[in-house]
């Protein structure tokens, strides 16, 4: 995210290079909070999923605010999260996808309507 300093290893995407699935994902979590995203960007790490969230959470600067807004299973096996992270100046919405190898974390900043 901008301003994280994140996990080495990340396959970085950007709006034009992933599914538009994705990006209903994230807009639909932006219009929860009553915003629209301005820019988006996917992230996926192979291996150690669990060494990858837990780097990535010691990670967020304890100015940021965080939400869980929704969580369920995968048709893999694996699980989801849809969130929120909130400074007095900045918002992203986020969705966390974690499977057995991998992780993919797709996120926008947030801009009000």
């Amino acid at each position: 995210m901008t301003g994280f300093q994140l996990p080495k290893g990340a396959l970085e995407l950007t709006d034009e290079d992933f599914s538009d699935e994705m990006v209903g994902l994230l807009d639909e979590v932006a219009d929860n909070l009553n915003g629209k995203c301005k820019y988006h960007e996917l992230l996926y790490w192979e291996g150690k999923p669990a060494a990858i969230a837990k780097d990535l959470n010691a990670k967020i600067p304890k100015t940021f605010k965080f939400e869980s807004l929704d969580t369920g299973d995968t048709e893999d096996g694996g699980g989801y999260e849809q969130f929120v992270l909130k400074d007095p100046k900045t918002w992203y919405a986020g969705v966390w996808i974690q499977g057995e190898k991998d992780v993919i974390l797709a996120w926008c900043s947030v801009v009000k309507k």
